[in-house]
């Protein structure tokens, strides 16, 4: 028997509108009956690891309920990455967008195609920054204290607030 729960998916872009990206993505989501509950504002951050240079990245996170399988979860979030115009994954290739499942409520898993925490999740400011204002704390680890650590050597800033409506379409900027 399917259940609802709660999963936090990560959202960034670093070419075309990133922006306007961003939020297709999630319309996408939508569109397909994933429930968007609240969306975070949106942050900038250099690209990491990267050997040639490449624009900044928008981030954000979103807080989705829905009762699918992380797998068909997973397959649905490729299927958007595509339409969205990203040729490959891996690697550290500049992309039109980026979407992650960071965190399930209640499950835990990795095979070769998916990781569940995200395997970078507590490394990275621009997913803990966002996530930091939808909850307080992840399997017990405050997220807004390791984001303030993991900030420290990390170049992330904020953009805005309110950028994406989850409950309409009424959006700002």
């Amino acid at each position: 028997m399917k259940r609802l729960r709660r999963i936090f998916i990560g959202l960034g872009a670093n070419l075309g509108d990133r922006l306007e990206n961003l939020r297709k993505a999630l319309d996408l989501l939508k569109e397909q009956g994933i429930v968007v509950t609240r969306v975070s504002g949106l942050y900038e951050s250099e690209p990491l690891g990267v050997a040639e240079p490449q624009p900044p990245y928008l981030n954000a996170v979103a807080e989705i309920v829905t009762d699918l399988s992380l797998d068909e979860l997973l397959a649905r979030l490729e299927a958007i990455e595509r339409q969205l115009g990203r040729t490959q994954k891996g690697g550290w290739q500049p992309r039109t967008i980026d979407l992650d499942i960071l965190w399930a409520e209640g499950e835990r898993v990795q095979t070769e195609r998916l990781t569940v925490p995200h395997p970078h999740l507590w490394e990275r400011a621009f997913v803990l920054l966002p996530l930091a204002e939808l909850t307080e704390a992840l399997d017990g680890i405050p997220v807004a204290e390791r984001a303030g650590q993991v900030a420290k050597w990390q170049a992330v800033r904020r953009v805005c607030s309110a950028w994406y409506s989850a409950g309409d379409e009424r959006r700002g900027d």
